[in-house]
């Protein structure tokens, strides 16, 4: 059994339509779920950004406690033939309370995150969902602080992390490594042939995650 969850406002409908759902194969459950304009320009850390992510861990926290192997995907997605196939392959060694981060260079990603639903891991969504407006961060800083803060031996993750191959979970950074680390700015860029998914984080506006997703999807042709 294999779960896909997504979430969208309606800044990103199409988006969300056009490169995940209307892409999903291989997947006993598809959990699509629209929420509130909280962002209201929908760009990333603009005003709202913190309050729409803390929406995102809400649908998490939904999710039945039933154990079964679930796989959190951005709107802003590309998903390709083998994803599920993939996504198969990581829950064969990951563990009950494991979650699986997509690599985003700088920190871990939580744009593409494979966990199984369990008691745990909800706990752990809860308690991000909680910290975002102490600390007025979004998700995914919560998120890496707390696993910074793991390594000093101060926090104990209830969670397993690990990361993604980013020959698979592919984005515009752990493809073309620019350095110092820098936004798309439009020019042509390769997209491995081993790629099953595709985050267009590096890049902002709607327009323009758009227009880097038809480009992967063209090169992966």
């Amino acid at each position: 059994m294999l779960r896909l969850v997504t979430y969208y406002t309606p800044s990103h409908e199409q988006m969300c339509r056009e490169f995940v759902l209307s892409r999903v194969v291989g997947f006993d459950e598809i959990h699509s779920t629209q929420c509130e304009q909280t962002c209201p320009s929908g760009v990333f850390k603009s005003h709202g950004w913190n309050e729409c992510m803390v929406d995102k861990l809400r649908c998490l926290m939904a999710l039945p406690q039933d154990g079964m192997p679930t796989v959190y995907v951005d709107s802003d997605v590309a998903l390709m033939n083998g994803f599920s196939e993939f996504c198969k392959e990581i829950f064969e060694s990951l563990p009950d309370n494991g979650v699986a981060f997509s690599n985003d260079i700088i920190q871990l990603s939580a744009g593409i995150m494979f966990f199984r639903s369990t008691e745990v891991v909800q706990g752990f969504w809860r308690l991000v969902a909680e910290l975002s407006p102490i600390l007025n961060l979004q998700d995914q800083d919560v998120i890496n602080n707390l696993f910074d803060e793991s390594k000093t031996g101060k926090f104990i993750l209830p969670i397993v992390p690990s990361v993604l191959p980013s020959d698979k979970v592919c984005n515009w950074a752990t493809i073309n490594i620019p350095n110092p680390p820098s936004l798309w700015d439009g020019d042509p860029f390769e997209v491995p042939q081993s790629c099953v998914a595709w985050h267009a984080n590096w890049t902002l506006g709607i327009e323009n995650k758009i227009r880097m997703l038809n480009s992967v999807l063209l090169n992966k042709k």
